[in-house]
């Protein structure tokens, strides 16, 4: 490319439509901070009480025809913003989806799900994904398999049964239903994501410590 094309070095990313990108020895941190705080400033909500989880456990909503109608306009651009929001917070995949069922005509009862979620967002805005770098050459993919599996030939179930996987290692939680606080923290922390703003502060000393010792 460069023999042919005019080109210069910018140096590594750092951001990129409202994707703060952090490049480090341990790996690669994405971050929409400044994003998330502009979502929140634009409903009034960035002075609002946060809640620890992004949807109650067990919450039940509907297209009641009973309740009283919201403005749809506003409650499909958090929805939109939302799930812009998605490429670095997976852990808000479930309630927003869930939402978006309801954007054609939303009700009092789903504008209430939607500041609990911007409560969740004022209470976790520095929050981002984190991709540490292996420690091995090769990668590892790990997969889970019937290995005696036997099917019925009519129906094509299993007549061995399936492998089971502990509750504890499926990722996919935190992206199919909505958990208690607790079990959202350990889903949340599993799948890798991290407070950022302490985790840049835990760098930075990090790097000041390697300067001193060079120097």
């Amino acid at each position: 490319m460069a023999t042919k094309f005019d080109m210069s070095d910018l140096g590594k990313l750092t951001y990129y439509l409202g994707i703060e990108v952090c490049q480090h020895e341990n790996g690669i941190t994405l971050l929409q901070r400044s994003y998330a705080s502009k979502i929140l400033e634009e409903d009034g909500m960035e002075k609002c009480n946060p809640v620890r989880t992004p949807m109650e456990q067990g919450l039940k909503l509907s297209k009641a025809e009973h309740e009283k109608e919201i403005d749809p306009t506003r409650f499909r651009k958090n929805i939109g913003c939302l799930r812009y929001r998605l490429h670095t917070r997976p852990d808000l995949s479930y309630s927003v989806g869930v939402l978006s069922r309801y954007i054609q005509s939303p009700i009092e009862s789903h504008g209430a799900a939607m500041k609990q979620v911007l409560r969740y967002l004022r209470g976790s805005v520095s929050y981002g994904l984190t991709f540490e770098r292996s420690t091995s050459r090769v990668p590892r993919l790990i997969g889970y398999s019937d290995s005696s599996y036997v099917s019925d030939p009519d129906d094509g179930r299993s007549t061995t049964g399936v492998e089971y996987v502990a509750g504890e290692k499926q990722k996919a939680d935190i992206l199919t239903k909505a958990l208690g606080r607790i079990k959202f923290k350990e889903m949340r922390d599993f799948i890798g994501m991290k407070d950022l703003e302490n985790e840049s502060f835990k760098l930075k000393r990090e790097n000041v410590g390697i300067s001193l010792k060079k120097a």
